[in-house]
C-alpha cells in the first residue's frame, strides 16, 4: 500500500473506496466519528445513502454489532498510563451499550469526552469555549495534519448551538448541550446513542496518537 495512502487515511478507511471530501461531510454535517471507530463497510454503506440524518443513523444502528466490536478493539490499542482514568471510562460506555443500555452509555460518553476534548485541542475551559471547540470542527483537512482534523470534524455537530429559551429548535444531529443541560428522551435515538460513544472512543485512541507523538519526541530529544 502506498505511504502516502496510509499517512493521509486512518486504518478503518482502507478499502472502503469513500472520498476524503465525502468523510469530511458525514463528520462535520452528521456528526459521525468517521475515523477509528466506523467500520470500512459501514462507511461505504453511509456514502451510499440517502443524505437526510435519519438515513445515515439507520445504516449506524444496522451495523451496531460491527462498530461496538470495533470500538471495543480501539479502546485495546490505548495503553498510556496518561489515559487509564479515560480508558476506563470509555470500557464502561461501551460495555452499557453491549448490555442495551445505550441512553445510559451515551449520557456517560458524552459527559466524559468534554475535558479529554480541551487536552486534545488545548482549547481552554471557560468563557467561549464551547464556541471554540464548534469552531474547531469547521476547520479543513490540512497537509500537515490531514487525518486529525477528521477526528475532530463531528465538533461542529456535536455543539451545535441549542439554547430553548431563545427558541433554538433542537438539533437534529446529536448535541452535547441538549443532552447534558435538558437531555430530551426523544433525542436519545439509538443512532445518536451510537455516535455517542462512538465519539468518546475515538476520541481516547486519538488521545493514545497524541500521547504517542509527544513520547517519541522526548526520547528523540534525550537521545540527541
Amino acid at each position: 500500500m502506498p505511504r502516502f495512502y496510509t499517512a493521509c487515511r486512518h486504518e478503518n478507511w482502507w478499502g472502503s473506496t469513500v472520498q476524503l471530501t465525502t468523510l469530511f461531510n458525514l463528520a462535520k454535517e452528521h456528526g459521525i466519528p468517521v475515523a477509528w471507530v466506523t467500520p470500512a463497510e459501514t462507511l461505504r454503506r453511509l456514502a451510499s445513502a440517502p443524505v437526510g440524518h435519519d438515513d445515515k443513523l439507520a445504516i449506524l444502528t444496522a451495523d451496531e454489532g460491527d462498530i461496538q466490536g470495533l470500538c471495543r478493539l480501539k479502546l485495546d490499542e490505548c495503553t498510556d498510563e496518561w489515559l487509564t482514568g479515560e480508558v476506563e471510562a470509555g470500557e464502561k460506555a461501551v460495555a452499557a451499550w453491549a448490555d442495551g443500555h445505550r441512553e445510559a452509555a451515551a449520557s456517560l460518553a458524552v459527559a466524559g469526552v468534554e475535558q479529554m476534548l480541551h487536552n486534545l485541542t488545548q482549547i481552554p475551559r471557560g468563557r467561549g469555549a464551547h464556541g471554540r471547540l464548534h469552531q474547531a470542527g469547521t476547520k479543513e483537512p490540512n497537509s500537515y495534519l490531514p487525518k486529525s482534523q477528521y477526528v475532530l470534524a463531528p465538533l461542529n455537530a456535536f455543539y451545535t448551538q441549542y439554547e430553548p429559551s431563545k427558541g433554538d429548535p433542537l438539533p437534529e444531529t446529536l448535541s452535547r448541550h441538549a443532552v447534558v443541560h435538558h437531555l430530551p428522551l426523544s433525542h436519545m435515538t439509538p443512532g445518536h446513542c451510537i455516535i455517542a460513544v462512538m465519539l468518546l472512543v475515538s476520541i481516547i485512541r486519538e488521545s493514545q496518537e497524541h500521547y504517542d507523538g509527544i513520547r517519541d519526541d522526548l526520547l528523540m530529544q534525550a537521545s540527541d
